[in-house]
């Protein structure tokens, strides 16, 4: 085997989630080390857009896949996964649909078996690109999908790895779980789809009547009313899909220890395989602590907030929630005319970011708290937001003068609004991994996370070694005891800031994880190919 590797990456999505970071770091590091890597990767927008691959992957050798004409078939009314483009549009693991609005990339489930077949056509001629200083060693696949279909096709003989970031297990755990409650029905999520549409003026009642009629339990009845089903009526094929791309995946890994745990319990075929478990990186060069004054917290709250808003309301449009130097001011305590305690969240709009949990904890802590603290709302792709918009939650709560919205920024800035807060908060139920509680421990500012996923085993939450906190999921009462404690303990926040700084450099630098990725690549290239 030769000492310097040609790995080929393949991602279907444009960078907007945690899993284009691990590819740009990855890559990064296994060219530092006379390694060859490409990126066949989504690209949607122009060049300077973050979702762009050349702007995002610039410095490595991206192959972008362009979603910029399916974009245009959407905004025009037509599908973008059909036959009218040769480079469909991907669709998602969660609903990013916006109510009046929707989005182009529906969720799987949604997306009818035809259109699984185009998807899977256009992206085996993308991976069939040849290599022009010689065929690739090794394919790294990223998430699980008709990806793993297309690269057996492509590239047959190809040794493959696969990382699993845990979307994907959220999408198959639902589509199981549905399907079984539709058998207990004794229906096809189509025909729920059709009976109990989201618009029917009596849903309550005929679902209410479904459950006594069928004997439901509490959780199958919530179930039941909760789901549109709309968005899960090909769940089925979809299904066998995901488990037939588990056969095709190689070598499995997975981010945390609760993903490989829930791929064995999702994924027949993994169940008595090895999968190791290689957790994400940092980039401990860039997210560094570092002590800020007030006048360059402020400094840095005026670029973010004043000069380049990038915060948005229903519209979906960045800068359409913007801000005046008199906002500005708000960040100010008048008593002792410093700046009040900054917390901040980062993250996606997704319903398991648990986004209402932490404006409701918010919320109950600002009477408690003297000074009183600030919200900066760090995140949000735009015009992707699973329930409620978070603006709208801030105003029924009575808030508004304590939440600011940055919007979604790339990691350029992440580092900078980490060091500008006090502490971060982000109180997600199951994370797959966790990426930016890792960052926020680097950067000196110690998380607040739920006792759940990948957090769970990231973050020691006592004893002299703590880091940061736990707290019980879904619980806004133990997220306002967190967050009032960490805000009332000035030296005990310091001791977890400089605890988890430490922690994230010894151990999650990016130059573990390529060691870690290294050696699996290895043991696929030399493995017997299968039969």
């Amino acid at each position: 085997m030769p000492d310097q590797l040609r790995v080929d990456t393949g991602c279907l999505f444009f960078p907007r989630g945690g899993s284009a970071y691990v590819i740009n770091y990855l890559n990064r590091e296994l060219d530092a080390r006379g390694h060859s890597t490409r990126q066949f990767v989504g690209s949607l927008g122009q060049p300077g857009d973050l979702g762009h691959a050349r702007t995002f992957y610039c410095g490595l050798t991206p192959y972008p896949y362009d979603y910029n004409d399916a974009y245009a078939l959407w905004k025009n009314g037509e599908n973008p996964q059909g036959r009218e483009t040769d480079r469909p549009f991907h669709p998602s693991y969660e609903d990013r649909s916006m109510p009046g609005v929707g989005c182009p990339d529906p969720m799987f489930s949604a997306v009818p078996d035809a259109a699984a077949e185009h998807l899977t056509d256009a992206w085996e001629k993308h991976l069939a690109q040849p290599r022009p200083n010689g065929p690739a060693h090794l394919l790294h696949l990223h998430h699980l999908s008709h990806l793993q279909v297309a690269a057996a096709r492509a590239h047959p003989h190809l040794p493959r790895v696969t990382t699993l970031h845990g979307t994907e297990l959220k999408i198959i755990a639902g589509m199981r779980d549905r399907l079984d409650l539709a058998m207990c029905l004794g229906r096809k999520p189509s025909e729920l789809a059709a009976e109990l549409p989201t618009g029917r003026p009596d849903r309550a009642a005929a679902v209410d009547a479904l459950a006594l009629e069928w004997k439901l339990d509490d959780d199958e009845h919530r179930l039941l009313a909760a789901t549109d089903w709309t968005l899960w009526e090909h769940s089925l094929p979809w299904l066998l899909r995901m488990r037939h791309a588990s056969t095709l995946a190689g070598s499995i890994v997975t981010v945390s220890e609760h993903d490989r745990d829930l791929a064995r319990q999702l994924l027949p075929d993994l169940a008595d395989g090895d999968i190791p478990v290689i957790a994400n990186g940092v980039a401990t060069d860039l997210f560094t602590p570092g002590a800020r004054t007030d006048e360059q917290r402020l400094d840095n709250l005026r670029r973010w907030l004043v000069t380049d808003p990038r915060g948005w309301d229903r519209s979906g449009e960045p800068g359409s929630i913007r801000y005046t130097e008199q906002d500005l001011a708000r960040f100010t305590d008048p008593t002792t005319g410093k700046l009040r305690p900054i917390v901040l969240w980062t993250g996606r709009f997704l319903a398991f970011k648990r986004v209402p949990v932490m404006l409701e904890a918010f919320a109950r802590a600002l009477p408690r708290l003297d000074p009183a603290p600030v919200l900066l709302m760090w995140g949000g792709v735009p015009g992707e937001c699973e329930g409620a918009h978070p603006a709208d939650l801030v105003r029924d709560l009575g808030i508004a003068n304590s939440v600011f919205f940055a919007g979604y920024r790339g990691h350029d800035d992440l580092p900078e609004g980490l060091r500008t807060a006090a502490l971060m908060a982000a109180p997600a139920v199951n994370e797959p991994f966790g990426m930016v509680y890792i960052e926020a421990m680097a950067a000196g500012c110690p998380p607040i996370a739920t006792s759940t996923g990948g957090p769970a085993r990231i973050i020691t939450p006592a004893g002299d070694r703590a880091n940061g906190w736990l707290v019980q999921p879904d619980s806004a009462d133990t997220l306002t005891a967190a967050l009032v404690h960490a805000l009332t303990h000035p030296e005990e926040l310091a001791r977890r800031a400089a605890n988890a700084a430490m922690h994230a450099r010894l151990v999650y630098g990016w130059e573990h994880v390529a060691d870690r990725y290294t050696d699996v690549y290895r043991q696929a290239i030399d493995a017997p190919p299968t039969p």
